[in-house]
């Protein structure tokens, strides 16, 4: 598979510089990073407990600001109160 970027100058200027300290292409360079951060990333990704997969769809609990909408605020409303009696 082909696959064609363009680097920013900075990146590129390392690139040739640890292609050149390391008498190896920059192809073969890429190659070994894109597989390094792939495989780091996939087992970064499986070791994740259940909470760090679903974090971003969780609210912020009893923290959390009533809503603005009028409909959701009573609903947000009628629920504290309950568990507000159920917790003390």
């Amino acid at each position: 598979m082909t696959l064609s970027i363009q680097l920013p100058p900075e990146e590129q200027a390392l690139l040739e510089t640890l292609a050149q300290r390391t008498g190896r292409q920059q192809n073969e360079l890429m190659r070994q990073a894109v597989r390094e951060l792939c495989q780091k990333m996939l087992r970064e990704q499986a070791v994740a407990t259940p909470y760090e997969l679903g974090k971003d769809l969780f609210g912020a609990g009893h923290l959390a600001s009533a809503p603005s909408d009028p409909l959701k605020r009573k609903i947000w409303k009628k629920l504290h109160e309950k568990h507000q009696r159920n917790l003390g």
